[in-house]
Protein backbone atom coordinates (compact mmCIF):
# COMPACT_ATOMS: atom_id res chain seq x y z
CA UNK A 1 0.00 0.00 0.00
CA UNK A 2 1.36 3.17 -0.70
CA UNK A 3 2.30 5.55 1.89
CA UNK A 4 1.24 9.19 0.28
CA UNK A 5 3.30 12.38 2.23
CA UNK A 6 1.68 15.94 0.82
CA UNK A 7 3.82 19.15 1.51
CA UNK A 8 4.91 22.57 -0.20
CA UNK A 9 6.97 24.98 -1.68
CA UNK A 10 8.43 25.53 1.64
CA UNK A 11 10.57 22.32 1.40
CA UNK A 12 13.00 24.93 -1.05
CA UNK A 13 14.96 27.74 0.33
CA UNK A 14 16.76 31.20 -0.75
CA UNK A 15 19.70 29.23 -2.53
CA UNK A 16 17.75 27.60 -4.82
CA UNK A 17 16.97 27.86 -8.52
CA UNK A 18 13.65 30.09 -8.60
CA UNK A 19 12.12 30.52 -12.31
CA UNK A 20 11.89 27.51 -12.99
CA UNK A 21 12.73 24.69 -9.56
CA UNK A 22 13.18 21.15 -10.17
CA UNK A 23 12.68 18.48 -8.70
CA UNK A 24 16.44 17.91 -7.64
CA UNK A 25 18.01 20.75 -6.72
CA UNK A 26 19.38 22.29 -3.79
CA UNK A 27 16.68 23.12 -1.61
CA UNK A 28 18.31 24.36 2.43
CA UNK A 29 15.14 26.39 4.00
CA UNK A 30 14.98 28.37 6.51
CA UNK A 31 12.15 28.39 8.35
CA UNK A 32 11.46 25.13 10.90
CA UNK A 33 8.50 24.74 8.49
CA UNK A 34 10.45 24.16 5.40
CA UNK A 35 13.17 22.03 7.10
CA UNK A 36 10.41 19.80 8.38
CA UNK A 37 9.42 19.26 5.03
CA UNK A 38 12.87 18.20 3.79
CA UNK A 39 13.51 15.87 6.69
CA UNK A 40 10.07 14.20 5.58
CA UNK A 41 11.23 14.20 1.92
CA UNK A 42 14.53 11.82 3.60
CA UNK A 43 13.02 9.73 5.83
CA UNK A 44 10.58 8.65 3.39
CA UNK A 45 13.36 7.90 0.90
CA UNK A 46 15.08 6.02 3.58
CA UNK A 47 12.00 3.57 4.03
CA UNK A 48 11.92 3.57 0.24
CA UNK A 49 15.31 2.17 0.11
CA UNK A 50 16.05 0.10 3.18
CA UNK A 51 12.50 -1.77 4.20
CA UNK A 52 10.72 -1.34 0.85
CA UNK A 53 8.08 1.00 2.10
CA UNK A 54 6.29 2.37 -1.39
CA UNK A 55 6.78 6.12 -0.44
CA UNK A 56 5.00 8.48 -2.68
CA UNK A 57 6.02 12.74 -2.14
CA UNK A 58 4.25 15.87 -3.50
CA UNK A 59 4.89 19.09 -3.42
CA UNK A 60 2.68 21.43 -3.83
CA UNK A 61 2.36 24.96 -4.47
CA UNK A 62 0.08 27.59 -2.72
CA UNK A 63 -3.09 25.98 -2.67
CA UNK A 64 -6.28 28.08 -3.62
CA UNK A 65 -9.39 27.31 -2.09
CA UNK A 66 -13.21 29.58 -1.71
CA UNK A 67 -14.52 26.82 0.54
CA UNK A 68 -13.25 28.36 3.66
CA UNK A 69 -12.06 31.84 4.82
CA UNK A 70 -8.26 31.84 4.52
CA UNK A 71 -6.23 31.58 7.24
CA UNK A 72 -3.53 34.22 6.51
CA UNK A 73 -0.86 32.22 5.20
CA UNK A 74 2.04 33.78 2.73
CA UNK A 75 -0.08 32.56 -0.69
CA UNK A 76 -3.67 33.05 1.13
CA UNK A 77 -3.61 36.52 -0.17
CA UNK A 78 -4.62 34.92 -3.30
CA UNK A 79 -7.76 33.69 -1.89
CA UNK A 80 -8.42 36.80 0.34
CA UNK A 81 -8.74 39.45 -1.99
CA UNK A 82 -11.97 37.42 -3.41
CA UNK A 83 -13.21 38.04 0.41
CA UNK A 84 -12.29 41.24 0.46
CA UNK A 85 -13.61 42.46 -2.88
CA UNK A 86 -16.93 40.99 -2.32
CA UNK A 87 -17.67 42.33 1.56
CA UNK A 88 -15.48 45.70 1.66
CA UNK A 89 -15.77 48.78 -0.01
CA UNK A 90 -11.87 49.76 1.54
CA UNK A 91 -8.84 48.89 -0.81
CA UNK A 92 -7.47 45.16 -0.15
CA UNK A 93 -3.93 45.57 1.53
CA UNK A 94 -1.70 43.07 -0.11
CA UNK A 95 1.16 41.44 2.42
CA UNK A 96 3.45 41.30 -0.26
CA UNK A 97 4.69 43.28 -3.10
CA UNK A 98 3.01 43.16 -6.56
CA UNK A 99 5.69 41.66 -7.97
CA UNK A 100 6.00 38.46 -6.38
CA UNK A 101 5.33 35.52 -8.44
CA UNK A 102 5.08 32.53 -6.58
CA UNK A 103 3.22 29.15 -7.83
CA UNK A 104 -0.01 28.27 -7.39
CA UNK A 105 -3.08 25.37 -7.77
CA UNK A 106 -6.69 25.26 -7.72
CA UNK A 107 -7.77 22.70 -4.78
CA UNK A 108 -9.64 20.30 -7.38
CA UNK A 109 -6.57 19.90 -8.79
CA UNK A 110 -4.62 19.71 -6.03
CA UNK A 111 -6.63 16.68 -4.91
CA UNK A 112 -6.67 15.38 -8.70
CA UNK A 113 -2.96 14.89 -8.31
CA UNK A 114 -2.84 13.45 -4.75
CA UNK A 115 -5.23 11.00 -6.15
CA UNK A 116 -3.18 10.07 -9.76
CA UNK A 117 0.02 9.70 -7.71
CA UNK A 118 -1.63 7.28 -5.13
CA UNK A 119 -2.94 5.37 -8.10
CA UNK A 120 0.29 5.63 -10.71
CA UNK A 121 1.35 2.26 -11.10
CA UNK A 122 4.61 1.93 -8.44
CA UNK A 123 6.86 0.48 -11.69
CA UNK A 124 6.13 4.06 -13.40
CA UNK A 125 7.69 6.16 -10.79
CA UNK A 126 10.87 6.99 -11.40
CA UNK A 127 11.41 9.16 -8.31
CA UNK A 128 9.99 9.24 -5.10
CA UNK A 129 9.02 13.35 -4.81
CA UNK A 130 7.54 15.09 -7.61
CA UNK A 131 6.57 19.00 -7.86
CA UNK A 132 3.32 19.58 -9.10
CA UNK A 133 2.30 22.77 -10.34
CA UNK A 134 -0.53 24.43 -11.59
CA UNK A 135 0.30 28.14 -12.61
CA UNK A 136 2.47 30.91 -11.45
CA UNK A 137 1.23 34.78 -10.86
CA UNK A 138 1.87 37.74 -9.35
CA UNK A 139 -0.44 39.93 -6.96
CA UNK A 140 -1.21 42.54 -9.19
CA UNK A 141 -2.09 39.98 -12.58
CA UNK A 142 -4.23 38.78 -9.95
CA UNK A 143 -5.68 42.02 -9.30
CA UNK A 144 -6.43 42.46 -12.85
CA UNK A 145 -8.17 39.74 -13.32
CA UNK A 146 -10.12 40.16 -10.18
CA UNK A 147 -11.16 43.52 -11.53
CA UNK A 148 -13.12 41.61 -14.26
CA UNK A 149 -15.31 41.14 -12.09
CA UNK A 150 -14.97 44.31 -9.71
CA UNK A 151 -14.13 46.88 -11.91
CA UNK A 152 -13.17 49.18 -8.85
CA UNK A 153 -11.30 47.07 -6.95
CA UNK A 154 -8.55 49.11 -5.28
CA UNK A 155 -5.19 47.19 -3.80
CA UNK A 156 -2.30 48.82 -1.62
CA UNK A 157 0.49 46.62 -0.90
CA UNK A 158 2.33 46.49 2.32
CA UNK A 159 5.04 43.91 2.65
CA UNK A 160 5.40 42.23 5.96
CA UNK A 161 7.25 39.40 7.68
CA UNK A 162 6.11 37.34 4.66
CA UNK A 163 7.64 38.90 2.42
CA UNK A 164 10.87 37.77 3.21
CA UNK A 165 9.62 33.50 3.00
CA UNK A 166 7.78 34.21 -0.12
CA UNK A 167 11.21 35.73 -1.32
CA UNK A 168 12.92 32.48 -0.22
CA UNK A 169 10.77 30.06 -2.17
CA UNK A 170 10.16 29.40 -6.11
CA UNK A 171 8.58 31.27 -8.62
CA UNK A 172 7.89 28.52 -11.11
CA UNK A 173 7.82 24.73 -10.55
CA UNK A 174 9.18 22.49 -13.02
CA UNK A 175 6.96 19.32 -12.81
CA UNK A 176 7.92 17.85 -15.91
CA UNK A 177 8.59 14.29 -14.63
CA UNK A 178 5.24 14.14 -12.91
CA UNK A 179 3.93 15.06 -16.37
CA UNK A 180 6.05 12.41 -18.10
CA UNK A 181 5.82 9.44 -15.54
CA UNK A 182 1.75 9.34 -14.84
CA UNK A 183 0.56 12.53 -17.33
CA UNK A 184 -0.14 14.72 -14.81
CA UNK A 185 -1.87 18.07 -16.21
CA UNK A 186 -3.73 21.01 -14.42
CA UNK A 187 -6.60 22.30 -15.67
CA UNK A 188 -7.24 25.61 -14.13
CA UNK A 189 -5.51 28.35 -16.04
CA UNK A 190 -6.13 31.84 -14.08
CA UNK A 191 -9.41 32.64 -16.17
CA UNK A 192 -10.93 29.85 -15.25
CA UNK A 193 -9.45 30.21 -11.52
CA UNK A 194 -11.01 33.80 -11.19
CA UNK A 195 -14.27 32.29 -12.50
CA UNK A 196 -14.48 29.50 -9.77
CA UNK A 197 -13.63 31.55 -7.03
CA UNK A 198 -16.49 33.76 -7.44
CA UNK A 199 -18.77 31.38 -7.85
CA UNK A 200 -17.66 29.30 -4.65
CA UNK A 201 -17.12 32.37 -2.80
CA UNK A 202 -20.78 34.13 -3.21
CA UNK A 203 -22.07 30.73 -2.66
CA UNK A 204 -20.29 30.36 0.71
CA UNK A 205 -20.99 34.33 1.49
CA UNK A 206 -24.42 33.93 0.53
CA UNK A 207 -24.42 36.55 -1.79
CA UNK A 208 -25.81 36.93 -5.59
CA UNK A 209 -24.05 35.25 -8.48
CA UNK A 210 -21.32 37.88 -9.99
CA UNK A 211 -21.18 38.66 -13.68
CA UNK A 212 -17.88 39.78 -15.35
CA UNK A 213 -17.53 43.64 -14.98
CA UNK A 214 -21.12 43.91 -13.09
CA UNK A 215 -20.06 44.71 -9.49
CA UNK A 216 -18.39 47.06 -7.41
CA UNK A 217 -16.52 46.07 -4.34
CA UNK A 218 -17.92 45.34 -1.19
CA UNK A 219 -21.45 44.81 -2.73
Amino acid sequence: MPFAHVHTIGAFGPESPKNPTPDFTIQRPKTIYGVAKVHAELLGEYYYHRFGVDFRSLRLPGVISGDTVPGGGTTDYACSIFDHALTQPDPFQCYLRPDTRLPMIYIDDCLRAIVEMMEVPAADLRMRTYNIAGLSFTPQELTEEVKRYIPNLEVSYRPDGRQEIADSWPQVFDDTNARNDWGWAHRYDMDKLVDIMFQVVTQRLGIRPMHKGSASAGR
